[in-house]
Formats: structure tokens, C-alpha cells, sequence
């Protein structure tokens, strides 16, 4: 994002930003490097974390508060303060100076909380606040405020509100590229998933092992110790680990009978050929989906393809996911087989503890309950 000169900078000032260090310019410094954050932020709780502080640090407040819509209610999202205000609490809109604030398209300059009927004064008494001034954030159809609260009576000046107002519009424009950075990546992921599907739509009925697949995969993720995100983001990449298989004809993957050796060769390079169209990607999701997509037919012991990887070679993204995707095809029928049993699937999975599937990941599997792994929820999405 291109940063505008600041409006509240003379040209004298302004010319002196590209000699001067951003904390030698005081107040319009810091704010020039919080828009320069802002303009870097990649969700909400990044933008929050930006504003709660500088809110603070621009007027001098003894506490800032980061407020969303969420329909007719004031969610109070987060904050910076010298004692507890309303984090996490949700307020009607009528009900609270950030509704106002929101519904009126102005700022709100409050010197004294128990003199002005905006302010509900009951939700005030516990804490500090004497004084405060609340901003929109996105004056023409607001989606927040930010507000500044003061611990003494106080008196916000022209300058504050100037301060308090610009760092509000730099945040409306960050959660605006947040937004859209976040569609652009679901169109591209949902674009994916739609190759992915097309690549099971030959031998699976259902067109859903490659979410079941995820499904598992996220959680024998979280068993294994990892973070919600991280286990998610396996969990998304692991649906995509058969794209390849557009490439290979439906004469082999098709087939009923056991594949003649050439016929088997052929099928190992989607492993191969899944790595190819999911390479070079930038979005957080293309390198673990490149990996897995390379690596899910890698065995423990080093008998697997298409590098013959052993052990901790094989990236734990691929060990995951190739436990996950033998699961859920012994489960489920393919056009060469019936689907197996529950107890024949788990115990053909503990037989191959240590020879295909690395033992940490059998022992994570062992700890879930695979019955609810075979079939997706009745209301799960299906593109």
C-alpha cells in the first residue's frame, strides 16, 4: 500500500521524514510507522494489536479500546489500559458511546463520563474513567471505533482527535486489504479444492476423501502437540495431497485388476506431478500442500516413493498424511476394492507401525476415535 504524506504534517515537516528517525518526530513519527505496520498486517488480530498500542501512545490515554460491529451490538475486541475495561463484552448499539460513535459517523469528545447521556454510566463506575474521546473507524459506513480513555478529567484537544482519527482510517483501509486478501485466498484455495476434487471425482463416489482425508489429518495434527493454526493449515493442505492424479488416465486409475508394473509406475507420478502444480505458490497454504502432495506415499522404512525417503526424512506433513489417506481409502470402496472393516482398518494400521507409518503417528491415531473419522457430518460443505 502507497502511504500518502500525512495531512497533519506541514511540508517543512514532511520533508524532514526522510532525514529523521520516525521516534525523533514525535506523535506524527509514530504514527507514520503504525500506518507502515498497518499496511503489513495480515488479520484483524494483527491490526489490534497495532492500534491498541498506538491508540494509547498517540493522546497520552491511560487505556485504548479496539471496538468492532457485529450487527446491532459494540464488540469490545481488545484493549490496552491500566486496569481491566471491557474486553471481549458486547453492548447494543443504543446502549453504549462506540454505538454512537458508529451510528452518528462522528467522534465522540466526552470530558466528563457522568455529565453526557451517551455514556452509560452503570458500565463506567468499576473502572477508571473519567474522561474519554471514541472515533469511528470507516467515517462514511463505520465497522468499529477506537476509543481513548482517560483516568483524570481531561479535555481532548483538536489534535488528539486529529491523531485518534487518522489512526483509525489507516486501520478501515488495513482491514479493507485484510479482507480482500482473505477472499483472494479462498477464491485460490476453493479453486484448488475444485482441482482436487476433480482428481477423486473418478474413483470416489462420494467426492469427499480428499476433506476426510483433512479432517483426519487436523486431527492427528493437534494429538501430535501442534498449535490450532498449524494443525488447521495441515489439515488444508492435506485436502489438496491427490491433485496429481489429473494427470494419470483413467484406464489406470480406473482399473480393477492389479496394475501391470509400467501401469504402477505411471500412477507413483502424481505424487510427482501433485508437487508440480501446487509449487512456487505464495500463499501459506502452497508450501505444506507442495510438500504433502511429494511426500504421502513415503514410507517409514524407506520402501516408498517417489525419493524412497526413511524415517525423519519424510517431512512429519507427509507421515500425517499418509496414515490419514491409507484410513480413509481401506474405509471406503474404491472401483478395484470393497471398503474394509473399522477393526480390520486399525488393525492393519497398527501391523504397519514402524514399516510404513512412522510409530508417533499410529500412537496419535490410536488416540482418537476412528469411528468418527469414516464419514464427513451430514451439514459439512462439499464444493
Amino acid at each position: 500500500m502507497s502511504i500518502a504524506p500525512s495531512p497533519l504534517l506541514t511540508q517543512d515537516q514532511s520533508s524532514l521524514i526522510a532525514f529523521t528517525p520516525m521516534h525523533a518526530l514525535g506523535e506524527e513519527g509514530e504514527l507514520i510507522e503504525t500506518i507502515q505496520q498497518l499496511s503489513l498486517a495480515r488479520s484483524v488480530q494483527q491490526i489490534q494489536a497495532i492500534v491498541r498500542h498506538t491508540a494509547r501512545q498517540l493522546t497520552g490515554a491511560d487505556g485504548a479500546t479496539f471496538v468492532l460491529r457485529d450487527g446491532d451490538m459494540c464488540h469490545y475486541a481488545d484493549e490496552d489500559a491500566i486496569a481491566p475495561l471491557w474486553k471481549g463484552q458486547r453492548f447494543p448499539m443504543s446502549a453504549c458511546v462506540s454505538g454512537w460513535v458508529m451510528l452518528n459517523r462522528e467522534h465522540a469528545m466526552v470530558p466528563d463520563i457522568y455529565a453526557d447521556d451517551r455514556v452509560p454510566a452503570d458500565a463506567y463506575r468499576p473502572t477508571f474513567v473519567k474522561s474519554l474521546l471514541m472515533v469511528p473507524i470507516r467515517r462514511l459506513s463505520p465497522i468499529g471505533a477506537i476509543g481513548n480513555y482517560w483516568a483524570d478529567p481531561h479535555q481532548a484537544s483538536d489534535r488528539e482527535v486529529m491523531l485518534l482519527q487518522a489512526l483509525a482510517d489507516s486501520t478501515a483501509v488495513a482491514m479493507e486489504n485484510v479482507r480482500m486478501i482473505a477472499e483472494l485466498e479462498a477464491a485460490r484455495r476453493e479453486s484448488l479444492m475444485r482441482l482436487a476434487i476433480a482428481a477423486e471425482f473418478r474413483d470416489d463416489g462420494t467426492h469427499q476423501h480428499p476433506q476426510r482425508v483433512g479432517r483426519t489429518a487436523t486431527a492427528i495434527a493437534r494429538v501430535l502437540g501442534m498449535e490450532d493454526d498449524q494443525a488447521s493449515l495441515i489439515g488444508q493442505a492435506a485436502e489438496l495431497h491427490d491433485v496429481g492424479k489429473l494427470a494419470i488416465p483413467d484406464s489406470i486409475l480406473l482399473k480393477r485388476n492389479r496394475l501391470a508394473d509400467h501401469e504402477f509406475e505411471k500412477l507413483k507420478t502424481h505424487t510427482t506431478a501433485g508437487a508440480a502444480i501446487l509449487g512456487g505458490g505464495q500463499s501459506p497454504l502452497m508450501a505444506p500442500a507442495e510438500q504433502i502432495a511429494l511426500t504421502h506415499h513415503e514410507r517409514w522404512d524407506g520402501s516408498g516413493y517417489p525419493n524412497r525417503l526413511a524415517g525423519d526424512d519424510i517431512p512429519i506433513t507427509g507421515r500425517i498424511v499418509a496414515l490419514a489417506d491409507v484410513f480413509d481409502a481401506l474405509t471406503h470402496p474404491r472401483p478395484y476394492k470393497r471398503a474394509w472393516s473399522l477393526d480390520a482398518t486399525v488393525s492393519e494400521i497398527r501391523s504397519l507401525e514402524g514399516h510404513q507409518f512412522d510409530p508417533s503417528v499410529v500412537s496419535a491415531f490410536m488416540e482418537l476415535d476412528p469411528s468418527s473419522l469414516v464419514e464427513l457430518s451430514p451439514d459439512a460443505p462439499v464444493l
